[in-house]
């Protein structure tokens, strides 16, 4: 089933939300070898959202706009919402026992009854809580400008507070028993989180975007510009890696493996202890990886810049489903709000994933899809006369809000012979370039599948002739050679 409402964002367990924490999880279980949406729900653009969610049971609490909401996870229904006009909440809610605890613009902490959204306490820090806080050993642990909090959950009160050489941009992450801070000198610093003292500094170069640091074998990481740094328990920087392109979104840390998505479409994989390159089958789209990807034993879905979701085996790195999020009416003259930037997180059988534009799809390989792909934007358009003596650039979008359009399944045929055709993913074109053609009626039939087997299938027609003057409208609106993206190979 398919629905739409007004309010939602994504989605994760628990096991995630270590992942994102922490910087490492067992992987959940593999996703088999295509998706089916489940539900969507729509809210307005916000390109800069990247909190994590949280999946408890059957509730989902994720932080939209300043506005903490928590949904049914089963039909993406809005239960409650919660914001603290006029300020903001900034912070990915944390679960503890019956409570949702965030951190808001107004410097305070409101801990939230999680059935029903009512306040439970509130406590003001020294300044906008930024960072996501994190929940170790029974303490809440919160970075507010240059100060650290040790907070019990159950009352709001400190148990210790210790001051940073810098504020606090993002974190903390812990190992266990050192507090991890990405700070805004360019510095990561660390904070006993048994006794709260602080302890060290490490400096490192900062690039155009610095992403939230991970830990894992013996290793704080974070990720700026080219550069990854894996600095030790000591303070010194262990090692130094220079990407071939552009670290896009950050890093993922599963088991001794480091997952990095690049502004080249890979996402490559590095030994996390010594920074060293794991050479395995490659991880590559044709665009931009722009958000960090979820990681399962067999599979890694990424999200892209021009908002697709693509479905990889992890051990071979064939794309197995490639999923096209933008709607028809989503032209490209917006890219940044088509594109997926927030992280791809999964959990209870379903994947989640947020664009730019404010959609969460909820992705399930159990979801039911009885319905085959549609077609639209007809090029030549039908009943339109063209002249014959050229060869003609023809196209028809293909679209499939379902599993999504399988591009080895497309078969061309005008006048009832086969013809060439590629398909752009991105923008959901079947091409093809055929002609010159006899005067008279000509009949173009395409046929399409989705991910699931589902057929579609349309024709229409168009005439040309010789006595017509004049370039095709097909030859000025498409042109040039046709360049197949995103194609997977037929199941």
């Amino acid at each position: 089933m398919l629905a739409r409402s007004p309010s939602l964002h994504l989605a994760l367990a628990g096991a995630c939300l270590l992942a994102a924490t922490a910087g490492f999880a067992a992987p959940p279980p593999g996703l088999g070898d295509a998706l089916s949406v489940r539900w969507v729900f729509s809210m307005g653009a916000d390109t800069a959202n990247t909190r994590t969610p949280v999946l408890s049971q059957d509730r989902l609490y994720i932080t939209h706009r300043g506005v903490l909401r928590c949904l049914d996870v089963r039909t993406g229904a809005e239960q409650w919402d919660f914001s603290p006009a006029p300020a903001a909440v900034v912070t990915s809610p944390i679960l503890w026992e019956d409570l949702v605890i965030v951190g808001a613009t107004d410097a305070r902490l409101y801990a939230l009854n999680a059935a029903d959204g009512e306040n439970v306490w509130q406590r003001t820090c020294a300044g906008a809580i930024s960072p996501d806080p994190l929940l170790l050993e029974g303490l809440l642990m919160v970075g507010a400008e240059e100060m650290v909090y040790a907070i019990n959950p159950r009352s709001g009160q400190a148990t210790w507070i210790c001051a940073l050489k810098s504020t606090a941009k993002a974190g903390p992450v812990s190992d266990g028993s050192m507090l991890y801070f990405l700070c805004q000198d360019s510095s990561v610093q660390c904070v006993d989180a048994t006794r709260g003292r602080y302890r060290w500094r490490s400096q490192f170069s900062h690039g155009p975007r610095t992403f939230d640091p991970v830990v894992g074998q013996r290793r704080v990481i974070v990720a700026s510009g080219r550069r990854i740094y894996g600095i030790a328990r000591s303070s010194a920087i262990a090692w130094t890696a220079q990407m071939p392109a552009g670290v896009r979104a950050r890093p993922v840390l599963v088991d001794d493996t480091l997952f990095v998505p690049c502004m080249d479409g890979h996402v490559y994989t590095l030994y996390a202890r010594s920074g060293a390159v794991r050479h395995r089958a490659a991880l590559k789209l044709d665009d931009v990886v722009s958000a960090s990807p979820l990681i399962t034993d067999t599979d890694v879905v990424v999200g892209t810049a021009a908002g697709m979701v693509g479905l990889l085996d992890r051990a071979s790195g064939d794309l197995k489903w490639m999923y096209r999020s933008r709607t028809p009416e989503q032209a490209p003259e917006a890219p940044a709000e088509l594109g997926i930037y927030a992280p791809v997180v999964g959990g209870q059988d379903a994947v989640y994933c947020l664009t730019g534009s404010g959609d969460l799809y909820c992705f399930s390989p159990s979801a039911p899809d009885l319905a085959g792909p549609d077609f639209a934007e007809f090029l030549p358009e039908p009943g339109s006369a063209l002249p014959s003596a050229v060869t003609l650039d023809m196209s028809v979008a293909v679209l499939d809000a379902g599993s999504g359009v399988d591009p080895s399944s497309l078969e061309v045929a005008i006048d009832g012979k086969p013809v060439e055709v590629s398909f752009d993913i991105v923008s959901g074109l079947a091409l093809m370039r055929y002609g010159p053609l006899a005067d008279g009626s000509h009949v173009v039939k395409v046929t399409a599948e989705d991910y699931r087997g589902n057929v579609g299938s349309t024709r229409w027609s168009f005439l040309t002739d010789a006595s017509i003057a004049g370039s095709p409208e097909s030859e000025s609106r498409i042109g040039g050679a046709m360049q197949p993206l995103g194609r997977a190979p037929r199941r």
